[in-house]
């Protein structure tokens, strides 16, 4: 037999031992009968052992079962299983078992979990609800001038003085693999307007994004930024150094005949990305000199 048939054949076995009813007691025994959460060490029991997570017990002055004060004596059996069993997701229709740590790491990415339309938090007209893996679909249905499965969207935007919010466009562009969020955030207090590209991988350095602002007809005047891409992990990429700045004066400059700014943004992979030849000193060769050499004559 060989390696990859013995491999899905334990995956069949450990598949079928999670949906028995014998499992699920197990699950049900590890689970806080207040909160109804998995329980993670450490786990506290009453004197007549009924068990509570920490959260609860830190919360609690008795048993909330049987009124009972709680025991000094910590059930190291049922925290070693704690620690080892796989838990199922929370989330219904999601097939995912992974240990506590794991599925608090899985929890926040999993594609069964229900959300709201994230367009409604930036455009405020959409009240869908349902799972994150159906969010896309959702959006090339209802949102089909923000989303594209192209590695870059063009868009002619209307400059408006009147605007108080902060995030004036957000779009996805699905490509490469992956879903890509790009935000054009309108910083007044600063003075300066501001792109962003997060995308939902650790590795996300791996990519870079262009904004690419242009005149139609003045194909001479253009403005070129690139930065590299960041995880949408990163709590604090609007404060990061390497987004898209530049001072509204300069995007005032490249509104069009109709107050409009054109720009596209693209989307790239850097290993992709053609590196620019420097020049020999044959070719160009500027010598700046200090003031001492000044002064010497050198």
């Amino acid at each position: 037999m060989s390696s990859t048939t013995s491999l899905a054949g334990k995956k069949l076995v450990l598949n079928s031992l999670l949906e028995t009813d014998h499992y699920e007691s197990l699950i049900k025994d590890l689970t806080c009968t207040k909160c109804h959460k998995y329980m993670k060490p450490p786990i506290h029991l009453c004197v007549d052992g009924h068990s509570i997570c920490g959260t609860c017990f830190a919360k609690s002055y008795q048993c909330h079962v049987c009124q009972k004060e709680f025991s000094p004596v910590r059930p190291m059996v049922l925290e070693s299983l704690a620690n080892k069993v796989l838990f199922p997701c929370t989330n219904s229709g999601c097939p995912k078992h992974a240990t506590l740590p794991q599925l608090e790491k899985h929890a926040p990415h999993c594609q069964h979990r229900i959300i709201s339309c994230f367009m409604s938090r930036v455009y405020g007209d959409c009240k869908w609800k349902g799972k994150a893996g159906e969010w896309m679909d959702h959006c090339f249905l209802e949102h089909k001038q923000k989303v594209t499965d192209l590695p870059f969207i063009t868009v002619k935007d209307r400059w408006d003085a009147k605007r108080t919010e902060p995030v004036l466009n957000y779009f996805l562009l699905r490509c490469f693999d992956k879903v890509f969020n790009v935000y054009q955030i309108y910083d007044k207090r600063g003075g300066r307007m501001m792109w962003t590209v997060l995308v939902n991988d650790d590795q996300a350095d791996k990519f870079y994004f262009e904004v690419d602002i242009f005149m139609p007809n003045l194909p001479s005047k253009r403005i070129v930024y690139r930065r590299p891409c960041k995880c949408e992990k990163d709590a604090d990429f609007l404060e990061h150094t390497q987004n898209v700045y530049i001072p509204v004066e300069n995007v005032f400059s490249m509104l069009d005949e109709n107050e409009s700014m054109n720009f596209t943004v693209r989307i790239g992979e850097v290993e992709n990305l053609p590196l620019l030849d420097t020049p020999t000193e044959s070719e160009s060769l500027i010598l700046l000199q200090n003031d001492d050499q000044k002064a010497n004559g050198e």
